[in-house]
């Protein structure tokens, strides 16, 4: 019994192991026909490349084992009228549009500087349509076409028409006018120069002007001065003689006075001795006379003396009175 127990279990355990070792033998196959599934094998890949390009698509499908004939034939009619339908679209020619409408327009409305380029905007209706250069007319000046950009330039100041005429289309007529800015500061500034210039040789000859001026009044006030200092000099000299006349004429009125006190004592002296003979003298004669009118005499300045008082003060008597 025992025997045959062993033997029985033994078996078992032989089975068990061969039955393992032939399930770990499935799941190695099993994970090495998961390792060999490619990229361009799954099905997402697949119907990208149908979409995209239908041709590569095609292969795929046909190469993948996972689908059966009837799904492969049907996204290969499917994706196949999908292909011809945009061959076809690309085949066939766009109809071009007609031109309705050209608008040239700036950036800006100004006067503009030479050799400097000049942005020209150009619309059409409809809308990003093809106009060629030749379409373009110039009365002057330089047109650049650069990536989709058109410019303007010119070398020489002036006004320049630019348009455009394309299938029976005018457009608006921009006239842009150019001016050489630096010749015009240069000229602006040698004006400014020659205005300061002007200016200053002005307030020169204002400033010349009345320099002269000032002089021609110092002057007129030193003659001015001269005269005053000669008129107050005349008039010193006016008074002087003033002076001296009335000097005289005191000179005169005393002399009188003592003439006449001279006469009167004269007459008392005569009233109480003997009559003693009189004599006449000259203001500044040295002599004594017999008349008052002697020779150059001034018979108004001339006094009468008594003999005896004309010995004592002169030098004695006159030649032609006394011959």
């Amino acid at each position: 019994m025992n025997g045959k127990t062993t033997k029985k279990s033994a078996a078992k355990t032989s089975e068990q192991q061969t039955k393992g070792t032939s399930g770990k033998k499935q799941n190695n196959l099993t994970s090495k026909k998961k390792e060999k599934v490619h990229w361009y094998q799954k099905t997402g890949w697949i119907l990208f490349w149908l979409f995209m390009f239908f041709p590569v698509g095609i292969v795929l499908t046909w190469r993948n084992k996972k689908w059966n004939k009837i799904v492969k034939t049907l996204f290969s009619g499917l994706f196949g009228f999908w292909f011809l339908i945009l061959c076809v679209a690309a085949a066939t020619p766009t109809p071009e549009k007609q031109l309705e409408e050209i608008i040239l327009s700036l950036d800006s409305d100004q006067v503009y500087d030479i050799n400097n380029p000049v942005d020209i905007v150009v619309e059409t209706n409809p809308e990003d349509y093809h106009i060629p250069k030749s379409a373009f007319e110039i009365t002057g000046g330089e047109l650049d076409f650069k990536d989709d950009k058109i410019t303007f330039t010119s070398s020489v100041d002036g006004e320049f028409d630019i348009s455009v005429e394309y299938s029976d289309v005018m457009s608006n007529t921009l006239t842009l006018k150019f001016e050489d800015k630096e010749a015009i500061a240069q000229a602006q500034i040698a004006a400014e120069q020659a205005e300061q210039e002007r200016i200053a040789a002005e307030q020169a000859e204002q400033e010349r002007i009345a320099a002269e001026q000032a002089r021609i009044a110092a002057e007129q006030a030193e003659q001015e001065r001269i005269a005053a200092e000669q008129a107050r000099i005349a008039a010193e000299q006016a008074e002087q003689e003033r002076v001296a006349a009335e000097q005289a004429r005191i000179a005169q009125e005393q002399a009188q006075i003592a003439a006449e006190q001279a006469r009167i004592a004269q007459e008392q002296n005569q009233q109480t001795a003997p009559i003693e003979a009189m004599v006449w003298l000259s203001a500044t004669g040295s002599k004594y006379h017999n008349k008052p009118n002697c020779g150059n005499m001034n018979p108004n300045n001339a006094r009468q003396v008594t003999l005896s008082e004309a010995q004592r003060y002169t030098d004695g008597p006159c030649k032609n009175c006394y011959r």
